[in-house]
């Protein structure tokens, strides 16, 4: 899809997108969508870690048809990138994974939906087409587990991401200090917050504030706001052990991915118990302060697995030169969260396409500096 010339001058790259998008939103969820773990040291090394990436370039190439397709279990997509999962993207702009969504299917990148996400798995898929995928948090109660499994494959989805770094709860600062919860606490604070914020806010009214579609059917009868939140947190803390992920690649059809792996060892296990493949990520700085980069641990990991099982990075991702970075590095394929929703935030729903042009365009202008006609190429163009 061509680019929109008057949005391209507005937003010509992420960083102008992003500082949009926070200027919309309340403070208590511009916390929430940007902020990390910790003292945010997590955030900061991710984009650190790529900006040290270099990349060779070599200009005496035959590299002016540049083709950027690629093929991934089994299906050809136009681009090595897809929206990652993002349990809460409605509160950066209502209907935001709906939107990315149908994005998604028009340009023909994956759109992961959330189990924690704010609208169904069902309406996501039909939105996405043949692009979804559904990012899997393990519920510990088994008839709620097979019911979410169920319910993946009858919506039509293959590829299921089961994510293991989220194993025991978690207590982010900035939540706590803006007293962070869904639906919100409308105290003194948090609706000056949002009185600051006329767009978020009519937008929000006009769509009915967010909740978890795909698992308040699941909620036990009769619980108040925060015993539900307590319910939904706990539902799905556990380790997903080796016994569990070989249980689960025996009953699930379909392509499995594991997402949060970074120790090289762990993914060869992923891989000999039959995962189709991995997602390198540290849950974008949001989980462990002190957990390695994507980009750090993508040489290791890829020694370590062999060079055909895909892998899959996020982490910092904010420009196409930082997907051929992930591509050199030894990845497959790209994922990206905070900045697809922030193009929505942004923009609306024009954002969703804009976002995904933009990386496309960027996409071919570093490959042309690069002298690479095709993806391959990248691995030949790292330095060091």
């Amino acid at each position: 899809m061509a680019m929109d010339a008057s949005l391209d001058r507005r937003f010509p790259c992420a960083a102008d997108i992003e500082r949009a998008a926070l200027r919309r939103m309340p403070k208590f969820i511009r916390d929430y969508v940007f902020c990390g773990m910790g003292l945010g040291g997590g955030v900061r090394r991710n984009r650190e870690a790529l900006d040290a990436v270099r990349l060779m370039p070599r200009y005496l190439a035959d590299a002016d048809n540049i083709a950027f397709d690629t093929e991934l279990f089994g299906q050809h997509y136009d681009a090595p990138f897809g929206v990652a999962p993002v349990g809460m993207g409605g509160l950066a702009w209502p209907r935001a994974a709906e939107s990315l969504a149908s994005a998604a299917s028009r340009h023909n990148v994956p759109f992961a939906a959330a189990t924690f996400t704010m609208a169904s798995l069902e309406s996501l898929r039909d939105h996405a087409q043949s692009c979804g995928w559904f990012q899997f948090y393990r519920p510990n109660i088994p008839e709620i587990e097979e019911d979410l499994l169920n319910r993946a494959r009858t919506a039509g989805y293959d590829v299921l991401i089961v994510t293991v770094d989220v194993p025991s709860p978690m207590r982010r600062d900035h939540d706590i200090r803006n007293g962070f919860s869904v639906p919100p606490r409308f105290d003194l604070r948090t609706a000056f917050e949002i009185a600051a914020c006329p767009a978020w806010a009519m937008a929000m009214a006009g769509s009915g504030f967010p909740v978890f579609e795909n698992l308040v059917r699941y909620v036990p009868a009769g619980l108040g706001r925060d015993a539900a939140m307590a319910f939904l947190s706990d539902l799905v803390i556990g380790h997903i052990t080796p016994e569990i992920l070989s249980d689960l690649r025996a009953r699930w059809s379909g392509k499995l991915v594991v997402k949060g792996i970074l120790d090289p060892d762990e993914a060869v296990r992923c891989r000999d118990l039959g995962a189709d493949g991995i997602i390198i990520s540290n849950h974008g700085g949001r989980q462990l302060e002190a957990a390695p980069c994507a980009s750090e641990m993508l040489p290791a990991i890829r020694a370590a697995v062999g060079t055909d099982f895909p892998l899959i990075a996020d982490g910092g991702v904010r420009t196409g030169l930082d997907i051929c970075r992930m591509l050199a590095l030894g990845a497959d394929f790209v994922l990206m969260g905070r900045p697809f929703y922030y193009g929505v935030a942004a923009m609306g729903e024009k954002g969703a396409d804009h976002i995904m042009a933009l990386f496309k365009e960027e996409l071919r202008c570093v490959m042309g500096q690069l002298g690479c006609a095709t993806l391959p190429d990248l691995r030949d163009r790292l330095i060091g």
